[in-house]
C-alpha cells in the first residue's frame, strides 16, 4: 500500500517569441534557426502500488 514507484523525466521547455512549448531533447532539430529560449526543466511522478498516483511535480 505504501510502496511508490518514483519517475524522474528531463524534458526542455522552449520559448518561441511568445510561444511556449514543451519538446524532447530528440526533436530540437525542428526547431533549430528559430529565436529559441530553452529551459530544462524535471517532472516527478509517484504511482504507488495499488495504482494511486500524486500530481506531477515540476522542477
Amino acid at each position: 500500500e505504501n510502496v511508490y514507484n518514483i519517475d524522474k523525466i528531463g524534458v526542455m521547455l522552449s520559448i518561441l517569441n511568445s510561444i511556449k512549448v514543451f519538446i524532447s531533447k530528440a526533436n530540437i532539430q525542428q526547431y533549430r534557426g528559430a529565436y529559441i529560449k530553452q529551459i530544462i526543466v524535471t517532472t516527478i511522478k509517484y504511482i504507488s502500488a495499488n495504482s494511486r498516483y500524486f500530481n506531477p511535480i515540476i522542477i
